[in-house]
């Protein structure tokens, strides 16, 4: 099991109560195996693994930060 820690934005941070916390995941995990363990929908975030953007299918690399970003809106 590798540790990460998460950081939380927006509604998501809502969702979960907290900014940040930490999980631990299998070894070859995704984010894809990620997003379904925390039931987030992959279409409706952006993933950051220790500070870039990455596509679903990227490998979670050992002890990373990993920020869930929710769509951005305004007016």
């Amino acid at each position: 099991m590798n540790q990460h820690t998460l950081l939380f934005f927006g509604p998501l941070r809502d969702k979960f109560g907290v900014s940040e916390m930490a999980i631990e995941m299998p070894e070859n995990s995704d984010v894809g195996h990620l997003l379904v363990h925390l039931d987030i929908d992959s279409n409706l975030v952006k993933v950051a693994v220790n500070g870039a953007i990455v596509p679903v299918s990227t490998k979670l690399p050992m002890d990373s930060e990993i920020a869930l970003l929710p769509p951005v809106s305004g007016g």
